[in-house]
């Protein structure tokens, strides 16, 4: 007989109260992380009551928290709650995606260059997005194709958000969904996921742009920053 962990037992009693499933699914379906304010405006529940149940998902493993910090905005920074990237998968019995991840990263890191992972990375994004029926209607701005791959992201685990500073975009992932494996394989990994991610932009979008990578979080920043600018040659 097939014996149940103890952290799935956590979860599912995590999961098991009805006011604490939809805190939890409000948080996961948000391209952002959120604050108690922001639930308290969603929800229209005490706050304190939502901190309570945010405490009971954070000890389940479910939520994780970060500083958030407000442009102009005076005092201490709040906190803000997304996906705990490293929550477990329940499957009865447990099947180890992450030994076949990081199978395929040894193997990568020990049969290809850094070229060959670019242009692998490039080309599965574009393949993976025209594959979704993205952009089949003609290329889209680019503006537009950075959206629709930030809800592909969200829709992948990823809590994201967009930024329009004048005359470039920026598109901020606020959680590592590599976080596992992301530390063992740095930069590889890292590089694998940008080269998917300007694949999958690439396909969407009719305009030629610059891709820099200017914060990580596996260099020790609390998020990923790309800066996107059109290309005006």
């Amino acid at each position: 007989m097939y014996e149940v962990r103890r952290e799935i037992l956590d979860v599912a009693k995590a999961l098991g109260e009805e006011t604490r499933f939809a805190i939890f699914r409000t948080i996961a379906g948000s391209s952002d992380p959120l604050t108690v304010k922001d639930l308290v405006e969603r929800l229209g529940m005490h706050h304190s009551a939502i901190r309570i149940h945010l405490n009971k998902l954070e000890d389940a493993g479910l939520i994780t928290s970060q500083k958030r910090h407000r442009p102009g905005a005076v005092g201490r920074p709040q906190l803000a709650f997304l996906p705990n990237p490293d929550a477990i998968s329940i499957t009865l019995p447990p099947r180890d995606y992450r030994l076949l991840a990081r199978l395929a990263m040894e193997l990568a890191a020990r049969n290809g260059d850094a070229e060959g992972i670019d242009a692998f990375g490039f080309a599965w994004g574009g393949d993976y997005i025209r594959d979704r029926g993205r952009g089949v209607d003609g290329p889209l701005p680019l503006t537009e194709a950075i959206e629709v791959v930030r809800r592909e992201m969200s829709d992948g685990g990823a809590a994201t958000s967009v930024e329009r500073p004048d005359g470039y975009s920026e598109l901020l992932l606020h959680n590592c969904v590599f976080a596992e494996l992301a530390p063992d394989f740095d930069p590889a990994i890292c590089n694998l996921h940008q080269a998917v991610l300007r694949g999958m932009v690439s396909q969407i979008s009719g305009e030629r742009f610059d891709w820099e990578q200017t914060e990580r979080i596996c260099a020790g920043a609390s998020r990923c920053v790309v800066r996107i600018t059109p290309r005006v040659d």
